[in-house]
């Protein structure tokens, strides 16, 4: 029971690494606020503490809004785990400038808003806390997604930023940057990269959402007390190098 007494809010809560992170903070006993885009989505097929939220993390007043409403319900945010994101690959030289800055919108926008929101909640009821922030892998440059490398690149130097500022506070704040994961993001990807992916992987195999849950966790708990403006890699080694063939 890590999280016993904690309110954590998590965003992308109706799928993928999201719903396998709220399980899993509900299962260690914290109370969980979960946002994604549709509450009813949300809702479905999580059992104990639950307050589902309907949000877009890129628009402000909607950030703040539910910041208010967990705050009402809850009375406090110790932890905050976002994965909300989204994808719109293509080449740099065929990119619709439109998917560039959408990208960018969601997934960098979205988190500094998330994240400053959360923070200075922290801050203003006597400082602590554990903001848990999503890059990606694909931060170091991966071909055919310049926004999305480019959007959790920022992300990093977000984080780092947040956690010089917010340290004072007793706020710690870390990324994630997950590898090829089971998803339903990663459940469209073209079985010829599907397959280049798990093969430069040295472990051989895709992540499961569980598994980045499981670092969530750490990163989200007091078992990471001391640790803060890391960018931690859940890629089953890939940041390393490629596998030999």
């Amino acid at each position: 029971m890590k999280l016993s007494g904690k309110v954590a809010l998590v965003t992308g809560a109706a799928s993928g690494i999201g719903r396998a992170t709220a399980r899993r903070f509900l299962e260690e006993g914290a109370r969980v606020a979960a946002l994604d885009l549709d509450e009813r989505s949300v809702r479905a097929g999580l059992d104990g503490e639950v307050l589902a939220l309907a949000a877009d993390v890129a628009d402000a007043a909607g950030v703040a809004s539910a910041v208010s409403r967990v705050k009402a319900t809850f009375g406090t945010i110790d932890v905050l785990a976002h994965f909300a994101g989204i994808t719109r690959d293509a080449m740099a030289s065929k990119l619709d400038l439109d998917a560039w800055e959408l990208v960018l919108r969601v997934n960098l926008t979205g988190t500094f808003l998330i994240a400053r929101a959360v923070a200075n909640e922290m801050r203003d009821r006597g400082g602590g806390g554990s903001i848990v922030l999503t890059s990606s892998r694909s931060y170091l440059g991966n071909i055919g997604q310049a926004n999305y490398a480019a959007s959790k690149g920022g992300v990093v130097s977000l984080m780092r930023t947040l956690a010089l500022e917010y340290g004072r506070f007793g706020i710690r704040v870390n990324a994630l940057a997950p590898g090829f994961i089971e998803t339903p993001m990663t459940a469209v990807v073209p079985e010829r990269l599907r397959n280049l992916a798990i093969e430069g992987t040295p472990l051989r195999r895709a992540g499961t959402a569980d598994e980045v849950a499981a670092v969530t966790l750490f990163l989200a708990s007091d078992d990471s007390s001391y640790v803060t403006g890391v960018v931690l890699p859940v890629d089953g080694g890939r940041t390393t190098g490629l596998a030999p063939a």
